[in-house]
């Protein structure tokens, strides 16, 4: 912020941000969705491993590991995707706040002063 702000610069990146947090709400929410499927498929599949497998009971839990752990790893993957976005989103948030408090700063130098006038 060279050479300081004026109200249209920090409307500007308000608009900006809250269009940005717009889109992150429909991102958090795919990638949420993305994890809660890569989790049920996990589940189902190692299920079903489980069921299928012969032998003892820890046996067939290690098996059923065994032949799901791509399915862990696609949802380890997906859950941190989620969590991703849901810290670009704060972040985001973080950055929106901010600028508020610069608008709110600017609104009131620009109001005692005049736009024009110096500080």
């Amino acid at each position: 912020m060279r050479g300081g702000v004026n109200p249209v610069d920090v409307e500007n990146e308000v608009i900006r941000l809250s269009s940005e947090i717009d889109k992150g709400v429909g991102i958090v929410s795919a990638r949420q969705q993305e994890a809660k499927k890569a989790n049920r498929d996990l589940d189902r599949a190692f299920a079903t491993a489980y069921l299928k497998a012969a032998g003892p009971q820890t046996e067939k839990r290690y098996r059923a590991e065994l032949e799901t752990a791509q399915l862990r790893a696609d949802a380890e993957i997906a859950e941190v995707s989620f969590r991703h976005a849901e810290r670009q989103m704060k972040a985001l948030e973080t950055q929106l706040s901010a600028w508020q408090t610069v608008a709110k700063s600017v609104t009131q130098m620009y109001g005692a002063t005049g736009p024009g006038r110096g500080h």
